[in-house]
């Protein structure tokens, strides 16, 4: 894309429920002075037990309740507490044991680190004998210069970076706004023996930054990618970088349900992938940067304030409390305001210098912080000077983040990572841990210095996840290689209201292209109905936002929002024509995750040419070019940009007729098609060579093996005599699960290509779905007979052919099948319909006799399954087929599920998507005289 095709989302005040199509302004910007990360956020509620636990305050309250310096507190003990605490069993239990549940931090800097005043740990361990878990040459580097302090402080001038809200009270780093001794000031010294003299004047108060280290293992664990697997053996996938797990390493400050924060729980936590935008910082070039803080309204990925700061809107642009996606919504109030009656109260204001005390008795009236319904209440109650306060500070806290980037190292660039945040926050390189900054903190900042990491040939020890990488990546003397790839991964939690800081300066100057930003079609599959209906199967780079979803269903069949380039041949005189049509979408399906091969959507619709004539050809798989179609932009048509691309095409063979449809098209689309991190499709790809050919990357295969194509079967008299008694018995037809049998095999361990039980070879598969001369079968295949287990199938075998017509399919999970039998003149023989769930999945595979390390079992000797359906030579009554040609239309469909495969000595969890395949398939059928 060119210039204008990079926006920004600007996030509109449009209501849900207006007429029209649903907008979304877009601002341009200049991609070169921008770096994208992606993201994933998942928003928690504030009734989980992790979030919302005031740490140092209850320490305060159980240890030194009632005192107060100066003055008599009221409040202050546990049992005085909001009730949502004082009655909560978890959260008194774990009050009651700081040492193993509490947090490092000014009142407990036994159980933390403290932070050096660069950024680095002050120390290696802490006085308890708590340490981090990055490796020994990370752990090795501490900051002993002084102490980071972080403070709030007044009389405070205008600064275009630090201030440029010209704020009298702001608070941050002691040694960014007050004073460059900070480094000198001691532990314990008092707030009334510091001074400022920096971008602030006055000093109110201080507090060391302490982190609670070694929350979490020192190494990511990253599942296979099913989307991206080898073409040669489908179970030999590379690692997926985009779902990382990390894991718990120890107990402490109030992670108890950690396993929860960073994968994707139904119920628990709601998901939104999108990106994080950093702007190049115009005073130093080299650095781009992302800074929201206390001062300019903090970091609330999930939610944004209205262009007058006065109300609270979701991430898809629709105003709250009116509609919410992908997230439980504001449930805080952006100030501190602890569940009982909080001493300074009375004299907290906002970064903007409102009073907020009647706003936070407000919320505690209405039931306080570990309440889900009470900020709002609040917000809408007037409370406070302005009755807008309340809309302005209700907000949506409580979410983690985990972001990936891969980047290619500049060696002797000095190039940096550094990350400052307010809770939680871990960065690992190459899948390694080198800053660790757990817990619920005050703003700490941690750096990864990638020159340091490369000497120390980081990544590329023995154990460490991306081993396998390092042949290609590593110099002669151990270091990184220049210009090699490298994956970043940072983990961040907010998970207590007031501030929510996050500061990300980097200076990596490569990155590799952002998977969640603009929408872009990968590959294309393009199928036909005998009705002539077409529906296209798209792998898109991001997930759709809901209103684009909700504009293509709505707007789609009278707009083309898909655009087709196809080469034509004149057959007369062989001339090449390049013409342009639109696809107008008459359906669509929501998007699932694929994983590297990306998201996939499909679309049901037409294909037109410009004056709304349907194509004499649909969409041709391998020949069409695609991509989507964006409204006309009569600024980018006026730039410098468009005649460079218009140059661009021409030198490619797009003439001016071409090229003048292409705009044709783009005034004849009204909405923008935009990714859920609001980047939207502007313009064309940046050369027709850009352009997705239609194509079908599949990132699960499933193929059906069928027995053989006999037409002379053996005997079927016997048995159809016994499906017509079942028949008369059942209204004069069978069940839908009496028309064939099921035969199901758990798969043993040591077969399979490498000992994989999901690469079956031909003479397995045979083996597998292969009944015997009475009927039998193998002794590791159950077979199901009118859907009840038997010890043979009705099913037999003479002279190695089949009585029944028979087709299989490997299983990982639960699955439905349904075969549709018609004879040659379309007329209805027979139905065969059998699903198996979760639990019968397992009972038919055996009991389970091992585990995976997410904890997931494996059933039977290898986890996995392979069923044959075996459709009975007679019709729905039960009566023998007579002598023809029988079509077989076979619907397989896989359910979602995550099986835990044991292959060889290994096992591993497997991704398995929801997949849904039919077959056709014609087979004659003779009856042999003699069984």
């Amino acid at each position: 894309m060119k210039l204008n095709s990079v926006k920004r989302l600007a996030l509109s005040a449009a209501l849900f429920g207006l007429v029209g199509v649903v907008t979304s302004q877009a601002v341009p910007v200049d991609p070169e002075n921008q770096r994208e990360l992606d993201i994933i956020i998942r928003d928690f509620s504030v009734i989980h037990p992790d979030f919302e636990n005031f740490q140092e305050e209850a320490y305060n309250s159980i240890n030194h309740g009632g005192e107060c310096i100066g003055k008599s507190c009221v409040g202050e003990f546990p049992s005085t507490w909001n009730i949502t605490y004082s009655a909560d069993a978890e959260w008194t239990t774990r009050r009651s044991n700081y040492p193993l549940y509490g947090c490092g931090n000014t009142q407990t800097p036994e159980y933390g680190i403290a932070v050096g005043v660069n950024g680095y740990p002050h120390d290696i361990k802490s006085p308890s004998g708590a340490e981090s878990t990055t490796p020994d040459y990370v752990r090795s580097v501490i900051d002993q210069t002084g102490y980071a302090w972080y403070g709030e402080f007044k009389d405070c001038a205008y600064d275009a970076k630090l201030n440029p809200l010209g704020l009298k009270v702001m608070r941050g780093l002691v040694a960014d706004l007050c004073s460059d001794a900070s480094g000198s000031w001691s532990a314990k010294m008092k707030d009334d023996q510091k001074s400022c003299s920096k971008t602030c004047k006055t000093h109110s108060w201080s507090q060391i930054v302490y982190t609670t280290p070694g929350m979490v293992k020192q190494k990511l664990v990253f599942p296979p990618d099913p989307g991206n697997c080898s073409a040669d053996d489908p179970t030999k996938c590379a690692l997926d970088m985009y779902e990382p797990i990390i894991e718990k390493n120890r107990p402490a400050c109030d992670n108890g349900y950690f396993e929860q924060w960073y994968l994707d729980v139904p119920g628990t936590n709601m998901r939104t992938n999108t990106i994080l935008t950093l702007d190049k910082d115009a005073a130093d070039p080299a650095y781009f940067e992302i800074d929201r803080n206390w001062n300019n309204g903090g970091y609330f990925p999930l939610d944004s304030l209205d262009d007058n700061q006065l109300r609270v809107m979701n991430n898809n642009a629709l105003v709250f409390p009116f509609m919410k996606e992908n997230q439980f919504g504001p449930q805080s109030l952006s100030i501190f305001c602890p569940p009982y009656s909080y001493q300074w109260a009375s004299s907290q204001t906002d970064y903007l210098g409102s009073e907020t005390s009647a706003l936070c008795n407000a919320w505690l009236a209405s039931g306080g912080p570990k309440n889900p319904d009470a900020a709002i209440a609040a917000a809408l109650s007037g409370a406070g000077k302005n009755g807008n306060m309340g809309l302005r500070h209700l907000r949506n806290y409580g979410f983690t983040m985990m972001g990936y980037a891969a980047f290619k190292y500049k060696k002797g660039k000095k190039e940096v990572f550094k990350f400052t945040g307010d809770d939680d926050m871990w960065i690992f390189v190459d899948g390694v841990l080198v800053v660790d900054l757990g817990g619920t903190h005050l703003a700490a900042a941690g750096t990864a210095d990638m020159d340091y990491l490369s000497q120390m040939g980081h990544g590329c020890h023995a154990g460490d996840p991306l081993l396998d990488s390092c042949a290609v990546k590593l110099d002669a003397d151990g270091s990184w290689l220049n210009d090699s790839w490298h994956h970043l991964h940072f983990f961040y939690a907010d998970r207590q209201s007031d501030g929510s800081n996050l500061r990300i300066r980097s200076s990596l100057s490569e990155l590799a292209p952002s998977r969640y930003g603009q929408p872009a079609i990968g590959s294309v599959s393009a199928k036909l109905d005998s009705n002539g209906n077409q529906t296209v199967t798209m792998f898109l780079n991001t997930t759709l936002n809901p209103e684009t979803v909700q504009n293509l269903a709505t707007f789609g069949s009278t707009v083309p929002a898909i655009i087709v380039m196809r080469t034509e041949t004149d057959p007369a005189t062989g001339t090449k024509t390049v013409k342009t049509y639109g696809y107008y979408v008459t359906s669509v399906k929501e998007g699932a995750s694929m994983g590297s091969a990306g998201v996939q959507y499909t679309f049901e619709g037409v294909l037109m040419d410009e004056n709304g004539k349907v194509a004499e050809n649909p969409i041709i798989v391998g020949g069409d070019k695609i991509a989507f179609n964006s409204p006309y932009d009569q600024e980018f048509v006026n730039s410098d940009e468009y005649g460079i691309q218009k140059a661009d095409y021409a030198a490619q063979g797009i003439d001016e007729a071409t090229w003048n449809s292409l705009i044709a098209w783009n005034k004849k689309m009204t909405f923008k098609i935009t990714s859920s991190s609001g980047k939207s499709v502007v313009g064309y790809p940046d050369t027709p060579e850009d352009w997705p050919n239609a194509e079908f990357r599949a990132p699960t295969i499933i193929s059906p093996f069928v027995l053989d194509s006999a037409i002379v079967r053996p005997d079927f008299t016997n048995q159809a005599n016994i499906l017509t008694n079942i028949a008369e018995s059942h209204d004069g037809e069978l069940p839908l699960d009496y028309t064939g049998d099921l035969l199901f095999t758990s798969v043993p361990s040591g077969v399979g290509k490498d000992n994989n039980p999901l690469a079956l070879t031909s003479d397995e598969k045979k083996l597998f779905s292969q009944t015997s001369a009475d009927g039998s079968v193998n002794g590791v295949t159950k077979a199901y007979v009118g859907g009840q287990e038997s010890p043979t199938s009705m099913c037999y075998s003479a002279n190695g052919t089949e009585s029944c017509f028979s087709v299989s399919y490997p299983v990982m999970g639960p699955f439905r099948i349904n075969v549709r039998v018609f004879d040659h003149l379309g007329h209805f023989v027979s139905q065969y319909q059998k699903s198996m769930n979760e639990d019968q999945f397992h009972a038919a595979l055996g009991a389970a006799q091992g585990s995976c390390d997410d904890g997931s079992k494996y059933y039977g000797e290898t986890g996995a399954g392979f069923i044959s359906v075996k459709m009975y030579p007679v019709s729905q009554n039960g009566r023998a087929v007579a002598t023809g040609p029988y079509i077989y239309q076979v619907t397989f469909i896989q359910e979602a599920y995550r099986p835990c495969i044991k292959s060889g000595n290994g096992t591993y969890a497997q991704t398995v998507y929801y997949s849904r395949t039919s077959e056709t398939y014609r087979r004659g059928y003779k009856r042999a005289k003699n069984k």
